[in-house]
C-alpha cells in the first residue's frame, strides 16, 4: 500500500471514530408540577417559557422529565419542535396525572421500545401503590438507537417517592431489576428526582449495580453546601442534592453541571436541573 493510500485510510479511520465519539449531552430536570398555591413568579404559565428556553439553550439531546403535568407536556412540546416524548400518564397509563417523560431529539434518535411501568408490587397495575407511599410513582424507560454513533442504548427515567423510605428502596430495586432483566447488554443512563441524598441507601444500591453518579465523579470537591439541587425557588445552593444522572461503566462523563441559572431573580422551578455529556 502506498504512502498517499495509508494516509486516506488513516483519515477514513480517523473520521469514523469521530463520529462514533459524538457525545450525548443529557438532561434531568424536575419542572414543578401545577399547584394553586404557587402564584405570580412561581406560577407554571409564568415559568414555561424560562424553562422551554433552558433546555432549548442546553442543546440537550436527551432530557429526563420529573412531574410533567399534560398541560406542561403540551407547553413543551408547543416551545421544544425536534424533540418527541415518551411516557404516559401516571394516573390513567394514558395522559392524566404526572408524567416521568423522556424527550428525545428526533433527528438524533430512532425510538425502537419504549414503555413505562409502576413502582409497586404490581408495576403492571396502572396507578397501583404498595410500599407505604400515598402519590403514585413511575418509571418510563426507552430503547434508543442513535443514528450518529449507530449505537443502541437504553434510558430509565423516574421520581421516586418523597415521603417514603420503603417505597424509595424498593422502587429503586425494581428499577434495577428491569434494568437487568435486558436481554441486550448495551449501555444505560438512569436519570430522575430520586427524593434521597447521598447518604442515603439505595444510592448505594445504584452504584453495586455498577452505576457511576456521574456528576459527583466530576465534581468531588464540590462540599453539600454548594451541591444543591433542590432550591425551592430561591435559588439556594445548599438545598438537598436529590437530582441525579447514573450511567454503567460504558459510558463515561466528560462534564456535569447543576445548572442555576434564572431570568431577573425568578427560576424557572424549585429543583436546578442537572446535565451531563457522555462520551461512548
Amino acid at each position: 500500500m502506498t504512502l498517499k493510500a495509508l494516509a486516506t485510510a488513516a483519515a477514513g479511520l480517523l473520521a469514523l471514530g469521530v463520529a462514533e465519539a459524538k457525545p450525548l449531552r443529557v438532561l434531568t430536570y424536575n419542572l414543578r408540577y401545577i399547584t394553586s398555591g404557587d402564584k405570580g413568579d412561581r406560577a407554571w404559565t409564568t415559568r414555561r417559557d424560562q424553562a422551554a428556553e433552558l433546555i432549548k439553550h442546553d442543546d440537550a439531546d436527551l432530557v429526563g422529565i420529573q412531574e410533567g403535568l399534560p398541560q406542561m407536556m403540551d407547553d413543551l412540546a408547543d416551545r421544544l419542535p425536534g424533540y418527541v416524548a415518551i411516557g404516559v400518564g401516571r394516573e390513567d397509563g394514558i395522559d392524566q396525572g404526572e408524567y416521568a417523560a423522556i424527550l428525545v431529539k428526533a433527528d438524533r434518535f430512532r425510538i425502537q421500545e419504549s414503555g413505562t411501568f409502576w413502582l409497586s408490587d404490581t408495576p403492571e397495575i396502572c396507578n397501583s401503590c404498595t410500599w407505604g407511599n400515598t402519590v403514585t410513582r413511575i418509571c418510563t424507560w426507552a430503547k434508543l438507537y442513535d443514528r450518529e454513533t449507530k449505537k443502541t442504548f437504553h434510558y430509565f427515567n423516574t421520581h421516586l417517592d418523597h415521603a417514603s423510605p420503603e417505597a424509595r428502596q424498593k422502587g429503586t430495586e425494581l428499577i434495577l431489576s428491569r434494568i437487568a432483566a435486558r436481554k441486550a447488554t448495551d449501555p444505560v443512563i438512569l436519570t430522575g428526582d430520586f427524593n434521597a441524598p447521598e447518604s442515603d441507601p439505595l444510592h448505594a444500591a445504584i452504584k453495586a449495580a455498577g452505576f457511576g453518579d456521574v456528576w459527583r465523579s466530576l465534581n468531588a470537591s464540590t462540599p453539600p453546601e454548594e451541591s444543591g439541587t433542590f432550591n425551592q425557588f430561591t435559588g439556594v445552593k445548599d438545598g438537598f442534592r436529590i437530582d441525579y444522572i447514573y450511567t454503567t461503566p460504558d459510558m463515561k462523563g466528560s462534564e456535569s453541571e447543576i445548572i442555576r441559572s434564572s431570568k431577573n431573580g425568578v427560576y424557572p422551578s424549585d429543583h436546578f436541573p442537572v446535565r451531563a455529556t457522555l462520551e461512548w
